[in-house]
């Protein structure tokens, strides 16, 4: 029998941005990020920053320098991938293999697997304990999370992946991690959704519910393949969210009563959800 692929946590999903300092004041001005770290302008051309926002680690690439890798893969990505926390490498490698997904693995002790072996979701994988595992050494919300902060973020965040079958993705997922998965209308949207939930975050993949190509998610797969649709949030009341992001003079399309959309040229090229239900 094979064994599943134990996932502890997510580490971080990362984000491809243009500028890092837009980027981080978007995620600390409207979201409260704490800054774990920051760093860059080696060989690549590129500067980075790891961000708590509640209790999703967030890591974004920005080019220092144009012509360098970063700056080549920062045209207008958004969200590139996420990074699973593991027990064991050699085991989450073997695990990957038993199940006929191919490994790749880096010089500084990382695995990753391919978007095309995985309807669309690139994945690392890592068993060092990350920096924005720190999130343990106090076991509390954050004091910027308390009743008061305007947004209320609550819950962890959604990994939403554009993908051409998203029922047999979510179903190739949940028995590769050995869980089960979920299926949910997303009527706002116009999206069929099939879903994995983890125990601090989910990945769901998302189709057109009408298979039309000019829809969000029918459009995202014509003009950008299966990839990362978005990174969505859940708050406590979205008509207060609402109001603070008009407050901060943040751009969103509205769709439906749950789900705020904000602009990807305010977020770094990516997609970012807001929405108060499920």
């Amino acid at each position: 029998m094979r064994a599943p692929l134990a996932v502890e946590r997510l580490g971080q999903v990362n984000l491809f941005a243009r500028s890092l300092d837009a980027e981080l004041n978007l995620q600390q001005d409207v979201f409260g990020a704490r800054v774990l770290r920051r760093w860059g302008d080696g060989p690549a051309g590129s500067r980075h920053a790891l961000v708590l926002i509640h209790r999703t680690g967030v890591e974004t690439f920005a080019p220092s320098a144009p012509g360098g890798a970063v700056a080549l893969r920062s045209d207008g990505n958004g969200w590139d991938s996420l990074q699973w926390q593991v027990s064991s490498l050699g085991d989450a490698v073997t695990a990957l293999r038993e199940h006929g997904v191919r490994v790749g693995e880096d010089a500084d002790g990382r695995a990753f697997v391919r978007p095309k072996d995985m309807h669309g979701l690139a994945i690392g994988l890592t068993d060092r304990r990350a920096e924005s595992h720190d999130r343990d050494l106090v076991d509390r919300e954050p004091a910027f999370w308390s009743d008061e902060h305007a947004l209320g973020l609550v819950g962890g965040a959604t990994v939403k992946v554009v993908a051409a079958q998203p029922e047999k993705a979510a179903a190739d997922l949940a028995a590769l991690v050995g869980r089960e998965a979920y299926v949910v209308e997303r009527r706002h949207l116009n999206m069929a959704g099939h879903g994995v939930r983890f125990d601090d975050h989910a990945v769901e993949f998302v189709g057109s519910a009408t298979g039309s190509r000019a829809d969000l998610a029918g459009g995202h797969l014509v003009e950008r393949g299966e990839r990362i649709f978005c990174l969505t949030f859940t708050v406590r009341d979205l008509l207060a969210a609402r109001t603070f992001l008009v407050g901060r003079d943040v751009r969103f399309e509205q769709f439906g009563r749950h789900s705020l959309l904000l602009a990807p040229v305010d977020a770094g090229g990516a997609r970012i959800e807001i929405t108060d239900t499920d």
